[in-house]
């Protein structure tokens, strides 16, 4: 099993757009992930994703960043994962 890494998705776009980033970059601007691709570019490849929590499209981003921070931390992705 690999580390763990906490993203979200808001905006138009959405969860769709937040996947597309990813299948497009491999990385989706995260720098612990960007060296990971450097590393090895069949990395993306490895990935498996979940949804956490469907919230709703109108929430405002910042509470949308609280959610994201919650689960880092329940989860611990910014002490062992992928989370910065």
């Amino acid at each position: 099993m690999g580390r763990q890494y906490v993203g979200s998705a808001s905006g138009t776009d959405g969860i769709w757009g937040r996947w597309r980033s990813y299948a497009i970059t491999g990385h989706g601007g995260n720098d612990l992930l960007k060296k990971l691709v450097r590393e090895d570019a069949d990395y993306p490849e490895k990935f498996l994703f979940s949804v956490l929590q469907i919230l709703p499209k109108s929430m405002a981003r910042e509470r949308v960043i609280e959610y994201e921070s919650l689960y880092k931390e329940k989860l611990g992705s910014r002490a062992t994962g992928l989370n910065s």
